[in-house]
């Protein structure tokens, strides 16, 4: 039971709906001109590929792929500014040269996707190119290069002959999808052969072997070189012999293949979260729009396949991104409008419950006016900082029907008063209501709409072996009644929400493996590209996840972005809200937001916001019953970070971690699970703690013609 809030009630509601959303601003344009005057050479971008820009997380660091280079920039002031000269040129090395091309014989070696990401404690650059080699690099290696060369007075760009890769492979057609899982050390790739390949690196004990005296911490690293050798696990008959001793031991360097596709697959990704340690499970999407999980250490084959088709979509889909999502980095909420930006239209198709949350964008849309309504009002000659204040909306938050009246001539210079503002549709309006709710009942309505969620049961099973083909009816997922459209969410859901891409669709399934639930946005990003000479290029298949503000960014290629908070209501359970479009209204094409279609974005934590680097120690032979600790020293420390002898009992190793169940025959956690109890625990100060309710980061938007717009968001938390 539910009970219509007071008007003072519905306002302090929608002020803290404008502070749940991160406040967003922009920072410059950088216009190809601007960077690249007549006289400096402009580097060369390839036709349309998958995304092709990958900031590091943990160094000042813009790695973009021109052609067959990678190109390496450091991002310069508060405007982020790049200039036309990169610090260093990486000319990739490639397992397999003399390889051809498959879009373009004639430059066999272009580059189709790069990614920057965590595997093991090392950040990794990975790239994929059109010949099917995979070549990746250690991000620490590249920056201690970079500050070498500047000592010493070399030139730029930077000359980047001594940095050797970690990881040279081919998987023998044109590879697009790339992926890591961090704890277990494993890197996917798939490519045009309709196969998935996963490299699992042999684990070790990496600080144990080391005797402590290596001054690079790339040197230290459990990643083996480019001449690694692998184990081949190709067929069902090899892959049983592996069961039996995976994922416990991995004392060989693996390369597993997996088929299950007919088509090509633009993206591979595993649940790469603390949750999953041992990389048990991993997703992946074809052109088809075909969605395949895989258990990684069961089979070769797909647990479950399904299309994601949407229907009344307007246009043919074809897949091109997949997530998994962490269940617990999400918002959660009361009213469904807050969770879903809008009012969900709930309909039943083929037996599912669907929330259409198409409506969102509208909303956005509406924000932005008036958004842009305050700035110019203010005088700002430019877009300065582009966020609600509380008196944006007034007591009844939105307007029923906004691009009729806010989007039109006659409202461009008007302020809406209080009388034309309707309550958000997931409210009652009180004036229809005879007498107010007591102050008992809202506490009450309060208590029964909140569901304490905790103990999400780890993804991983204490015996691989005990799943049988039918396991999926085993776990536990929502319970949908089909003549009411009721759901009922269990309060311990054993998997992770995936998030799906295809082409103008954005969907979510809370529950990957029972298809009775998914929040649906058609056509988000139509207002932004659907005048673009390059509509022809709209997919959304430019994304960067962001679990620590619980943020996806999502764009097309035909120029619009898309920032979405992951969020979880009673009603709905997980689901998402559209809450930014990009570039602002205030930034239109014709005023300077180029008309070229996008290459890459690319998002990091903003310059003294840095991520530090991982855990200094893996503890080993860890019996989960005892309460240990760990201490440590750097192996590396930077001269700005003080040396930690002992360390503070917050970092205490606890199995009160993450829910990490060990093999009854074995009670020592594996090298993956200590390492993701290690991260959890592992929560080293950092000098933005303190002042600033969130970490801050940037956004990139690097378009064809070179042109970078950029802009800086993160969460106020404000009450």
């Amino acid at each position: 039971m539910s009970f219509p809030p007071t008007s003072s009630t519905r306002a302090k509601t929608e002020r803290e709906f404008v502070r749940y959303r991160p406040q967003v601003q922009a920072l410059n344009i950088e216009a190809e001109e601007e960077r690249f005057p007549d006289d400096v050479p402009r580097p060369t971008v390839s036709a349309w590929r998958c995304n092709l820009a990958a900031f590091s997380q943990r160094r000042n660091l813009l790695f973009t792929a021109q052609v067959e280079d990678i190109y390496v920039w450091i991002p310069s002031g508060p405007r982020q500014l790049l200039g036309s000269q990169p610090e260093m040129i990486i000319h990739p090395v490639m397992k397999e040269p003399d390889s051809a091309g498959y879009i373009d014989r004639s430059r066999p070696h272009t580059i189709n996707h790069i990614i920057v990401d965590d595997l093991g404690v090392d950040e990794v650059l990975l790239l994929a190119t059109d010949s099917g080699n995979v070549t990746g690099y250690n991000v620490e290696a590249i920056f201690s290069a970079i500050n070498r060369s500047a000592k010493y007075g070399g030139g730029r760009p930077f000359d980047a002959h001594e940095i050797k890769p970690f990881f040279a492979e081919h998987v023998y057609l044109s590879a697009w999808g790339l992926a890591t899982h961090k704890f277990s050390r494993l890197i996917a790739v798939s490519a045009n052969t309709g196969d998935i390949t996963v490299f699992a690196f042999a684990l070790m004990d990496v600080v144990s072997e080391n005797d402590g005296s290596s001054p690079n911490s790339s040197e230290t690293s459990n990643l083996g070189g480019s001449g690694n050798t692998w184990v081949s696990i190709h067929n069902a008959e090899l892959m049983q012999g592996l069961k039996r001793s995976m994922p416990r031991h991995r004392t060989r360097n693996l390369r597993l293949t997996y088929r299950g596709h007919f088509d090509n697959i633009p993206c591979v990704s595993f649940a790469n979260f603390e949750l999953d340690p041992n990389g048990l499970w991993m997703i992946s999407t074809d052109i088809l729009n075909n969605v395949s999980i895989w258990r990684v250490w069961d089979s070769l084959s797909p647990v479950d396949i399904s299309s994601y088709d949407c229907l009344e979509s307007g246009r043919e889909q074809k897949g091109w991104f997949v997530l998994p999502l962490h269940p617990r980095r999400v918002q959660q909420h009361l009213l469904k409008f807050h969770a879903c930006g809008c009012d969900p239209k709930r309909t039943m198709m083929d037996d599912q419950v669907v929330f259409d949350v198409t409506e969102a964008a509208d909303y956005v849309e509406a924000r932005s006016v008036l958004a842009s309504q305050k700035i110019a009002a203010e005088e700002h000659a430019t877009v300065s900082s582009i966020f609600l204040e509380d008196d944006i909306f007034p007591s009844g938050c939105v307007h029923t029907e906004f691009r009729p009246q806010l989007l039109s001539s006659e409202h461009n210079n008007t302020t809406l008063q209080a009388s034309e503002i309707a309550s958000p549709p997931d409210t009652v309006d009180t004036t229809d209501v005879s007498s107010e709710v007591s102050q008992d009942q809202q506490v009450a309505s309060r208590r029964h709409s909140i569901r304490v969620r905790r103990g999400i049961n780890n993804l991983v099973e204490e015996e691989n072996e005990q799943w049988g083909p039918d396991f999926a009816a085993e776990v536990p997922a929502a319970e949908v009644d089909v003549l009411t459209g009721s759901v009922h969410h269990p309060t311990n859901p054993r998997f992770f929400p995936i998030l799906h891409f295809s082409g103008n669709t954005i969907t979510l399934n809370p529950y990957p493996l029972d298809h009775v639930l998914r929040t649906v946005s058609r056509s988000p990003l139509d207002s932004l590209v659907e005048h673009s000479p390059f509509y022809s290029c709209d997919r959304l298949n430019l994304v960067k996840y962001l679990p620590e503000l619980g943020i996806v960014i999502a764009a097309s290629q035909a120029g619009g972005v898309a920032i979405i908070t992951l969020t979880w209501q009673e009603e709905i359970g997980h689901t998402f809200r559209l809450d930014w479009l990009l570039p602002f209204i205030t930034q239109e094409r014709d005023d300077g937001c180029p008309p070229l279609p996008l290459m890459g974005i690319a998002a990091s934590p903003m310059p003294g916001f840095e991520i530090p680097p991982d855990v200094p120690c893996i503890p080993q032979d860890v019996n989960p019953k005892d309460q240990l600790k760990f201490n440590h020293r750097l192996l590396n420390p930077d001269e700005d970070e003080p040396y930690v002898a002992n360390p503070p009992e917050s970092w205490a190793f606890s199995p009160s971690g993450p829910d990490i169940i060990p093999s009854s025959e074995d009670p020592n956690l594996t090298i993956p699970e200590t390492h993701a109890y290690a991260s959890e625990i592992y929560q080293p100060h950092e000098t933005w703690h303190g002042y600033h309710p969130s970490r801050h980061y940037r956004l990139l938007l690097l378009f064809s013609d070179l042109t970078v717009m950029s802009y800086e968001f993160w969460h106020d938390w404000r009450g």
